[in-house]
């Protein structure tokens, strides 16, 4: 199976689980929409109701909830996932969401076991996208029939479906406790976000109920790893997290070696600024070298080992004048498991 369908296979059994559909509605859906939800009686709808072409799409999935009107009167509505993965922009999809509705409520009428009241249930369609591109289709199927005269304008089909494009989320202004906020930081947010995610996973997936969902997690991880590119501290700091076994390790193992990289990373950059104050013979010039080696080295080390550590270092680093001495203590940084280890050979 090659990496992308691996990646779009596995994300749809992440979907697959209520646990997401609920928390992809609490965090993109208004919370006064949400709060008539009972999320007990969200379901997935069986063959009974859905097309074929949805059921054999890899992307699209069809749920349904209970929506409180008061009164004692509730009424189901049905929720239509789609899910898009690459980084292709389909500008018909309008077009696919009115389809996928228009022959959910034939089935229902030639069934007539969904009907309530004599009436056909609300539909709530909703894109949930991955690639890179910003999503650029028309979100009302309206806007792709031709314009005509005012006299046939009330004739042409309205739906409008609701898109998440991870990629231009602020991911820092996403709900904490949402499974689905921490996906979207996985793949779209900073270091530190990442690292957040795998923390919130783990809390919010732990015990025997959610099993199921950690897999998913951890296979979709994998597929992430693999499709990323390999130039950055970061892609490789998943690739080498995605080798462990569990939500739990692959955090951790995260964690560790996002930290080594960003070390080598500022050793390298020090020695290069070194390197090249060396070849233009300035004494001012090499002196900024050192400089920037030695306020490079505190700050990794206060990052790594805590502002403690980068306070004690610094006055140590004041006193070395040798980048070849400089350069033993970059590598120190990266091999002592520990600030006083570090403060030992300084």
């Amino acid at each position: 199976m090659a990496n992308g369908d691996f990646h779009d296979s596995s994300g749809k059994r992440m979907f697959g689980h209520s646990r997401m559909v609920e928390d992809l509605l609490r965090a993109f859906i208004p919370a006064d929409a949400v709060e008539a939800f009972d999320f007990s009686t969200l379901e997935s709808l069986s063959a009974e109701y859905v097309s074929d072409e949805l059921r054999q799409s890899r992307g699209d999935m069809a749920w349904r909830v209970r929506i409180r009107r008061g009164g004692g009167s509730d009424s189901w509505l049905y929720l239509l996932v789609l899910l898009e993965f690459q980084s292709t922009v389909d500008r018909h999809m309008a077009a696919r969401v009115l389809a996928y509705t228009s022959q959910m409520y034939l089935k229902m009428l030639r069934s007539g076991k969904a009907l309530e009241d004599g009436l056909l249930p609300p539909v709530l369609p909703i894109v949930f996208y991955s690639g890179e591109r910003k999503w650029s289709a028309a979100l009302e199927v309206g806007e792709l029939v031709a314009p005509v005269g005012a006299g046939l304008a009330a004739f042409q089909p309205r739906q409008r479906y609701h898109a998440v494009d991870c990629g231009r989320l602020d991911v820092k202004s996403l709900p904490s406790g949402n499974v689905v906020s921490a996906r979207v930081a996985l793949e779209h947010g900073s270091v530190s976000a990442i690292k957040s995610a795998f923390s919130r996973l783990v809390a919010m997936l732990s015990g025997p109920d959610h099993a199921s969902l950690r897999r998913a997690f951890v296979a979709w991880i994998r597929g992430l790893a693999a499709r990323g590119g390999s130039g950055s501290d970061l892609a490789r700091a998943l690739r080498a997290a995605s080798k462990k076994r569990g939500l739990r390790a692959m955090g951790r193992s995260f964690s560790e070696r996002v930290e080594e990289f960003a070390a080598e990373r500022s050793a390298l950059a020090a020695a290069e600024a070194l390197k090249q104050g060396r070849e233009q013979g300035l004494e001012r010039g090499l002196e900024q070298g050192l400089e920037r080696e030695r306020e490079m080295l505190r700050r990794q080390a206060a990052r790594r080992f805590g502002a403690g550590v980068g306070e004690r270092l610094a006055p140590v680093l004041r006193d070395v004048g040798d980048a070849e001495r400089l350069a033993e203590i970059g590598e120190d940084l990266i091999d002592c498991a520990d600030g006083e280890a570090l403060l030992a050979r300084a």
